[in-house]
Parts: structure tokens; C-alpha cells; sequence
């Protein structure tokens, strides 16, 4: 993951921005919940090899 965003330069609040519209449109497709907890589960710790800066 790390080599794939090196250079994208991606902050804090991008990434932030990215989980908030993801929330919104599992909530707008009715995902279960248990489903979006394993997703974001699964993305937030890659939020270290993401952000950059």
C-alpha cells in the first residue's frame, strides 16, 4: 500500500473525506451494519500506509 499513495500526497482530511462518503453511501444502499464495520475494519489501519502528509 505504502508504494501505491507514496506519491499522492493524500492528508488527514482527504482520507477522512473518503471514509465519511463511503459511510454515507453503504447507509444510502442499506449495507447491514455488521458488513460496514468489517469494511472499515479493514480500512482504517491501512490509514498509516495512505496518508503521507
Amino acid at each position: 500500500m505504502k508504494t501505491i499513495y507514496a506519491g499522492m500526497s493524500i492528508t488527514n482530511p482527504q482520507f477522512n473525506a473518503l471514509v465519511e462518503v463511503l459511510v454515507k453511501i453503504l447507509d444510502q444502499y442499506q449495507a447491514p451494519p455488521k458488513e460496514q464495520q468489517e469494511l472499515l475494519a479493514v480500512l482504517g489501519p491501512m490509514r498509516s500506509d495512505i496518508v503521507t502528509r
